[in-house]
């Protein structure tokens, strides 16, 4: 099995960023690599509780990601499962955030149980190009704040 860590700081407060990952409002703006976009998000925030979220490129291309909230602990760390939908390759998901200071927060996020190494790496790089759109929308909110 194949796993990644990612380790990151934001320039915005802890209850911030950790909204941006479960609130609609927010995660739409972010949560797609590169040029692709959310084209929709459907969730239950619940420990068990299902989401679905629908990334569409530019040309209409679209891939569906599934999974479960195994474990929410507000402003502290996430947990979740994470299917492509045209697979059965489940893997999971565990974020750790960290108030740095009132404007920074540190993020930690790995990814675990990839069957195959090309999906490992073709996961974290969706992730970094994500995390970088956060950065951007973080400190937009920062900014108005």
């Amino acid at each position: 099995m194949y796993d990644f860590t990612i380790n990151g700081t934001l320039n915005a407060g802890l209850d911030d960023v950790y909204t941006a990952f479960h609130d609609p409002n927010v995660l739409v703006r972010w949560f797609a690599p590169g040029n692709m976009m959310v084209s929709q998000f459907m969730s239950n925030f619940t420990e068990g509780g299902n989401y679905r979220l629908i990334l569409q490129s530019p040309d209409g291309f679209q891939q569906t990601i599934v999974g479960i909230y195994k474990t929410i602990n507000v402003n502290q760390s996430l947990c979740f499962t994470w299917r492509w939908e045209d697979t059965n390759d489940i893997t999971q998901v565990n974020i750790e955030f960290n108030c740095d200071n009132p404007t920074t927060t540190s993020i930690k996020l790995s990814q675990s149980g990839f069957k195959r190494e090309e999906d490992m790496l073709h996961q974290q790089y969706g992730w970094i190009a994500s995390l970088e759109k956060l950065s951007l929308v973080t400190r937009a909110q920062a900014m108005v704040a």
